[in-house]
């Protein structure tokens, strides 16, 4: 997670998820894991999250109305707290999209976070081969966040659904995660906690289990909205 640095406008920090597929055995089911943490302590949005795509950056070989509706699906995963344990959604936080845009996401290739223009974007652009997904959020002196961009590396094997994945990295589960860090989220520990949506690595290629929130990453949440 890159430091927080103020400014006279706006603090802003980033998270990122390296595209490196792990497993950590040791770690709880996601239904029984409490843990959460946080990008800047009690940042969130007070309003709706309204975001725009810069659809002219998806990569040759994908689809831009399935990357679209995997973006989209990702987000109503956190949102609506989408879950397998049972738990109901009470997690207030809302979403919008404003549709396509030419802005880029305010974000390096090292992935640190530049000066937020005011509008929220989602695009594809190089990530200097480290991390497969990075979300920078703004917020102010209130701790409400004004802005989030969110850059996916184009260089990733993607896939798009799991019928059509041939040893790549399933987006959903990418964007779920970077959608949690867009509301605040930070990362948790791979080695104690690798099941939940929001640890440090993705549990591995063609598998999809972050789409859908463990305990944590709810309670997180629930803390927030």
């Amino acid at each position: 997670m890159a430091a927080p640095a103020a400014s006279a406008k706006s603090i802003s920090a980033g998270d990122g998820t390296e595209f490196r597929p792990v497993r950590a055995a040791a770690s709880p089911g996601p239904c029984s894991d409490n843990a959460y943490s946080y990008i800047g302590p009690g940042v969130r949005w007070v309003s709706t999250l309204g975001w725009r795509f810069r659809a002219s950056s998806v990569p040759a070989g994908l689809n831009v109305g399935d990357v679209l509706a995997t973006i989209k699906r990702s987000f109503k995963n956190v949102v609506n707290a989408r879950n397998d344990c049972g738990l109901a959604d009470n997690v207030s936080a809302t979403q919008s999209y404003l549709g396509t845009t030419a802005r880029r996401p305010a974000i390096t290739p090292a992935g640190a976070c530049n000066s937020p223009d005011g509008v929220s974007v989602i695009g594809f652009a190089p990530l200097d081969g480290y991390f497969a997904g990075y979300t920078c959020i703004w917020w102010n002196g209130s701790n409400q966040i004004i802005e989030m961009d969110m850059k996916l590396d184009p260089e990733q094997p993607w896939a798009l659904s799991l019928a059509g994945c041939q040893n790549e990295l399933m987006m959903e589960s990418l964007v779920t995660h970077e959608v949690g860090h867009a509301y605040g989220l930070g990362h948790v520990g791979e080695n104690r906690h690798g099941r939940l949506t929001m640890s440090v690595y993705i549990d591995g290629n063609c598998e999809n289990q972050e789409a859908t929130l463990g305990r944590g990453d709810i309670l997180g949440l629930q803390s927030l909205y």
